[in-house]
């Protein structure tokens, strides 16, 4: 993987992993090209798959979510708002339980919930290349070659070898990432009350 990532290294290493031809690092030359709009075409929906397999703490946003008028109230949830647009899969709603607690379901792209205000926490979709950790890039880059093994060269076997080699990459990212996280973890209440926690 190149030391600077960018979405035209991640496509050429896809090429490289097939063994074929590179894309010029100059954005109009490869946009010009069948080859790079194969690739621009077919990433996005790569970066996706990828970013919504783990809660990533590169790609975790948190947001106070705008309420909407309730057209056609739910029997079960009082208050309806609108995910941001960038939201790829909802982690949880944080607040107190007095809030209304963290329970709500997705119905389109409207959250239904109890919850007033509601807060949350999501899985964005990070686009910009230098946010990726190394190891993310390099399973982006197996995922986009697993894409082109049928798209470009029309090699099944190819497709599901690499295929197996995105799910090991991103399989290692995961545990890169969970590797840098050290949540706080609350008490629980026996301990609370045992030990005055």
């Amino acid at each position: 993987m190149a030391h600077t990532r960018s979405t035209v290294a991640v496509f050429n290493q896809a090429l490289a992993w097939l063994g074929g031809e590179q894309l010029s690092s100059v954005e109009t030359t490869w946009e010009e090209s069948a080859l790079g709009r194969l690739c621009k075409y077919n990433f996005p929906l790569v970066l996706d798959q990828a970013l919504t397999a783990h809660d990533w703490s590169f790609a975790r946003r948190r947001v106070t979510l705008p309420a909407k008028p309730e057209s056609l109230p739910h029997p079960l949830y009082a208050k309806r708002y609108g995910l941001p647009a960038d939201c790829l899969r909802p982690i949880q709603l944080l607040g107190s339980a007095a809030a209304g607690g963290g329970e709500y379901v997705i119905e389109g792209r409207d959250l239904l919930t109890n919850a007033a205000p509601a807060v949350l926490e999501y899985v964005a979709r990070e686009e910009d290349p230098a946010a990726w950790p190394p190891e993310f890039a390099v399973a982006l880059s197996w995922g986009l070659a697993a894409v082109l093994a049928t798209a470009k060269i029309n090699d099944p076997r190819k497709q599901e070898q690499c295929f197996q080699r995105y799910e090991a990459a991103l399989a290692e990212a995961v545990a890169r990432d969970l590797g840098k996280q050290r949540p706080r973890v609350a008490p629980s209440a026996w301990k609370a009350a045992r030990f005055g926690g």
